[in-house]
């Protein structure tokens, strides 16, 4: 995270470029809720029958056809069950003293009475007690589906269903993506030329055959209608349609094709593959973006109420003003558009919405605002910030934010020596109190959200923490593993507290804008490190998890929720600079473990043992695949378990992002990717990965999305 408070840089400078400038640190889950009134999956369920010897569930398998109820295209059909127990040696009919429940969304209970609103292969299960019966429930599908906006008439659908005529591309998804359930919305993108076009989308798989109909839209219906940046054209999934494959896909992958015509015979895509997974994402996903167009606060104040930038901007900066921001997406109800949670500027909530923020202080010279690296408490309070980016020499300074009350922690009272300062009047004065100088570039919160492990100058400190509503302290309290003999980086403390993973390199690597080499960000030489820990610190028993290997750099370790996986970065060196960045950009060297373009994903067990690439999820080379974390749940898919794990990348999405861009003009965005295994990692566990929707205001100006930290809880933002 480089600092931006030197002679010759400033955010908009530099964070155009390559929009990773400042970032480099490192709900509910969609699963089968209980409608009974009985119970289910989650559910408490009735008492236990006396007496009961054993259950059968009537019909032991059965097959239904789904049909439209009434009208729209909700689709539904019923199957009666019986549980008959053996009460005392007396068979009896019990279906109303059971919990009924199934394994998959798309099936609720009435007594035994499924409802089925979604075709696949359930299992059907009557509980009392520790005693259970199973059954089987196929749900069979073949129909059409229509988006509200397509006019239905036979002229329309019949040229969809004619002979095509020409051949298209699907540009996404891409070919064995697999989607979280409550993902939306999906955008299914064809290279085919969306003037006035229309589509059909064919879904095919064993008891499944849906043709969805829509119009294929070639402007952005985020932003009034701008051109859609790559050409082609998109039909918007909504989660009415992409419920239907749920269940199916637990058994196989679902088969996908497109059409598309602009007047005359339609053209037809290849065929890929797709799933939907009976998970879905959930907690809090904070990432760093920046604000863009915005306009210089007069004077370097702030004008509460509105953002502005609080840095001038200078006669060498030439490109658009571009503030800096810690986004959220709240995952606790499906996937709604991110939102701003912090900047460089303050917050759009709480008591005075925008009020400023505090600059990095270096020596006593004020500097820039921008913010940079974030970590979340495991509660979801509090977000740890760095000020002004990761050198010693330019930032480090530390900040804490109270994050549902939008309130900074006055962390360093004694900072502010003019009592009348205010965000208004001696701005500089007053923010003091809310920054600690050089305490650190990176941070990782322990689990009782008490301790950090704070980085500085490539080494890891134990920092306290204490809080007292609007009031605490911030104490480096000394080395966290005080016999390690290299440098220190990227600190990732488990979410259950027994495991603390970080980068190892042993010798600093000095390079622009890291003049020392210990700035901690940039690293050549990166190995992954791994020490035990527990809830009141970490261990000083760090051994080698992943050693280190020629023309490789390994770093941004971070450990599953339940963990039993690591997820890792790795490098390979190639020409200098590297091929993302331009050679006065922040991480412009080769193999130095920023945002490298040759940055691939990788898992390993925290036991050690042989590492994985993950070929799926890391797409195209030289994608940039870089800061994973894993979601703060997991669940189980085709009788394994499944993780999710975020990331930012430079690929192209579909036409709509990094379509024609290559190298440091590519844009990074969030993506996430399933991680499905069982004990033992057998061949690549990962699957096609899927792009977070409308973190762009605009797709023609995508911004820079990077450095997921992704919490169980999503606090809720006053204001």
């Amino acid at each position: 995270m480089q600092a931006l408070k030197r002679s010759n840089l400033s955010v908009s400078s530099v964070l155009v470029a390559t929009l990773v400038i400042v970032s480099g640190c490192a709900g509910t889950k969609g699963k089968p809720t209980d409608t009974t009134g009985n119970g289910g999956i989650g559910g408490g369920g009735l008492p236990p029958i006396n007496g009961l010897e054993s259950l059968t569930i009537n019909p032991p398998s059965a097959t239904v056809t789904l049909t439209p109820s009434g009208t729209g295209s909700a689709l539904r059909a019923t199957q009666q069950f019986t549980a008959t127990g053996v009460i005392n040696g007396v068979s009896q009919d019990v279906s109303t003293q059971v919990t009924w429940s199934t394994n998959l969304m798309g099936v609720t209970f009435t007594g035994g009475l499924a409802n089925v609103t979604s075709p696949g292969v359930y299992t059907i299960s009557a509980k009392s007690g520790s005693i259970v019966a199973s059954a089987t429930l196929t749900a069979t599908y073949n129909g059409d589906q229509f988006d509200p906006g397509f006019n239905q008439t036979n002229a329309n659908k019949m040229v969809l269903d004619g002979a095509p005529g020409g051949s298209t591309q699907i540009m996404y998804p891409v070919d064995k993506s697999l989607f979280p359930a409550n993902l939306t919305p999906i955008y299914a993108q064809m290279m085919a030329s969306g003037t006035n076009a229309i589509a059909r989308l064919h879904f095919q798989a064993s008891g499944l055959s849906v043709n969805y109909y829509a119009n294929c839209s070639a402007v952005d219906d985020t932003n009034g209608g701008d051109p859609l940046p790559g050409g082609g054209c998109y039909v918007k999934l909504p989660l009415s349609l992409t419920s239907l494959f749920i269940a199916t896909s637990e058994k196989e992958d679902i088969k996908m094709t497109a059409r598309v015509s602009s007047g005359g015979a339609p053209v037809e895509s290849q065929t890929i593959n797709v799933a939907w997974a009976n998970v879905g994402l959930s907690g809090g996903l904070y990432y760093w973006s920046v604000v863009s167009g915005v306009t210089v606060c007069p004077n370097s104040m702030s004008t509460p109420g509105t953002y502005c930038r609080l840095d001038p901007r200078r006669a060498d900066e030439r490109d658009p003003l571009l503030g800096t921001a810690i986004y959220r997406y709240d995952l606790s109800s499906g996937t709604p558009a991110p939102t701003i949670t912090w900047t460089d500027d303050g917050g759009p909530k709480g008591t005075s919405p925008y009020s400023g923020a505090p600059q990095a202080i270096v020596s006593g010279t004020a500097g820039g605002h921008c913010i940079g690296c974030h970590a979340i408490s495991n509660d979801g309070k509090y977000m740890a910030l760095t000020l002004g980016g990761s050198s010693s020499m330019d930032g480090a300074n530390f900040s804490l934010l109270d994050i549902g009350m939008q309130q900074l922690i006055s962390i360093n009272p004694t900072a502010r020596t003019d009592q009348n300062s205010s965000p208004t009047s001696n701005p500089t004065d007053y923010w003091k109190q809310f920054r600690h100088e050089g305490l650190a570039a990176e941070n990782a919160w322990g689990p009782n959200n008490d301790m950090l492990v704070s980085m500085f100058q490539s080494k890891l400190y134990k920092t306290a923490i204490t809080i007292n509503g609007t009031t605490g302290t911030a104490t480096r309290m000394g080395p966290v593993i005080p016999s390690w003999p290299e440098f220190e980086s990227d600190p990732f403390w488990s979410h259950d507290g027994t495991l603390f993973v970080f980068t190892s390199f042993a010798t600093p690597s000095v390079g622009l804008y890291n003049t020392t080499g210990l700035n901690g960000d940039m690293k050549k030489g990166g190995a992954i490190g791994i020490a035990n820990a527990d809830a009141t610190g970490v261990m000083d028993n760090a051994r080698f998890l992943v050693n280190r290997g020629n023309n490789v750099t390994s770093f941004y370790p971070s450990v599953s929720n339940d963990s039993k996986m690591v997820v890792f970065n790795q490098s390979t060196c190639g020409a200098e600079p590297d091929g993302n960045k331009t050679s006065t950009d922040y991480g412009n060297q080769s193999c130095d473990g920023y945002d490298d373009s040759s940055t691939t994903l990788w898992v390993v067990s925290p036991n050690g043992g042989p590492t994985t690439r993950l070929d799926a999820a890391n797409g195209p080379p030289n994608s940039a695949n870089s800061w994973p974390r894993w979601s703060p749940d997991k669940g189980t898919f085709r009788g394994e378990t499944l993780y999710w794990v975020a990331f930012s990348s430079r690929r192209p999405y579909g036409m709509q992002v990094n379509y024609t861009m290559t190298g440091a003009a590519g844009k990074p965005q969030l993506w996430i990717a399933g991680v499905r295994t069982g004990e033992v990692i057998v061949g690549d566990p990962s699957y096609g990965a899927v792009w977070l929707p409308t973190q762009n205001t605009r797709q023609a100006s995508p911004q820079g999305n990077h450095v997921p930290q992704w919490v169980k809880f999503a606090v809720v933002i006053e204001g």
